[in-house]
């Protein structure tokens, strides 16, 4: 067992608090207070070049074999968010794991392996309760590549997180998500292929106001297009200064408390 996944065995989440950790491309992992393990768009193989030609620059820090998951959630069917190599072994190690995605990760998710009985179709306005975790649902833009993307807010115990997914910049679109008043964004940056780049991906954090903002989806293939994570960090204190934005490097952890109400007093 590699390192990360270690330490996200080892990791105990304190009560309204999620820890997650940056598995490269626009994968997570995310772990609750209860103990409970989700994998967002874990790509953890080489399957990209496999089928595409696309050559990893950056390699994976969690190893598909070691992976250890209650729910895997996915945007949608491209191969570097439903990884064609890796959830296969994820399914067969995991077998209690269940498989959160829109209708068009379903083909590809039974292909891997994954029965019916452990698919949850995700869908635009019907929030999913698995567990200690509730996932919220908007239509993403990623045009004619993917109809059925999405974008997702993972809720735990107050703590919101939101994952766009691969989409061009969509206010409107998104907008039940940013009413939900997101602690955490986790944008795409690459600006290839109608995903945002990481002036739109600082836009979207305008609009949201979350406490935090973590870019994805950027040097991982020289042919998606590269990405500029530190412009998206400039950008930010642009356009929304109060807006904590931050890098995490592959395998970095970082843990999300629950924000207080306004004119909370502090418990001693």
């Amino acid at each position: 067992m590699n390192q990360l996944a270690k330490d996200i065995a080892a990791a105990e989440v304190p009560q309204g608090a999620v820890c997650l950790w940056w598995l490269g491309q626009a994968g997570f992992a995310f772990k609750t207070p209860a103990g409970t393990v989700a994998l967002a768009d874990p790509y953890l193989s080489d399957a990209v070049e496999r089928l595409a030609g696309f050559k990893r620059l950056s390699p994976t820090p969690l190893e598909a074999e070691d992976a250890r998951a209650d729910l895997v959630v996915l945007t949608h069917e491209h191969t570097d968010h439903l990884d064609s190599d890796a959830l296969p072994v994820i399914s067969r190690n995991n077998p209690a794991c269940r498989f959160a995605s829109p209708e068009g990760c379903r083909e590809g998710l039974f292909e891997a392996g994954v029965s019916g009985d452990r698919f949850v179709l995700l869908e635009p306005g019907v929030p999913r309760v698995l567990g200690d975790l509730t996932i919220h649902a908007a239509p993403a833009d990623h045009g004619d590549f993917s109809p059925s993307a999405l974008a997702l807010v993972l809720e735990v115990g107050g703590v919101r997180v939101m994952l766009t997914g691969d989409t061009s910049l969509r206010p409107g679109l998104f907008q039940p998500l940013l009413d939900l008043h997101p602690d955490v964004i986790l944008p795409c940056i690459n600006g290839g292929f109608g995903n945002m780049d990481h002036v739109d991906a600082a836009r979207l954090v305008e609009s949201a106001r979350p406490r935090y903002a973590i870019p994805c989806h950027f040097w991982t293939f020289a042919e998606q297009g590269g990405g500029d994570p530190m412009g998206f960090i400039h950008a930010c204190r642009a356009f929304c200064p109060d807006v904590n934005a931050m890098l995490l490097r592959p395998g970095e952890a970082f843990t999300v408390e629950r924000q207080a109400p306004p004119g909370a007093k502090e418990i001693r």
